[in-house]
């Protein structure tokens, strides 16, 4: 089973969870003594940026809105 309340990490994508199909590229993480505050592109699947969004609080929302991608090999 995954952790879905890791934090996510600079570089990494993470996809929405159903009905939308949108991709969470993560620009950066702060951690500010409070609830960390994540920075990312919101792209479609094809990879184009729709919205960019500066420091967003990391909260449940997060989690139930994306699920870390895992790359696969092989």
């Amino acid at each position: 089973m995954l952790d879905t309340h890791s934090i996510p990490q600079a570089g990494e994508r993470w996809l929405s969870c159903p009905p939308y199909m949108l991709i969470a590229h993560v620009l950066g993480v702060e951690s500010t003594g409070g609830p960390p505050l994540v920075s990312y592109e919101l792209q479609d699947d094809d990879g184009v940026v729709i919205e960019r969004v500066d420091r967003a609080i990391l909260d449940d929302g997060w989690w139930r809105a994306f699920q870390p991608m895992r790359q696969r090999f092989g």
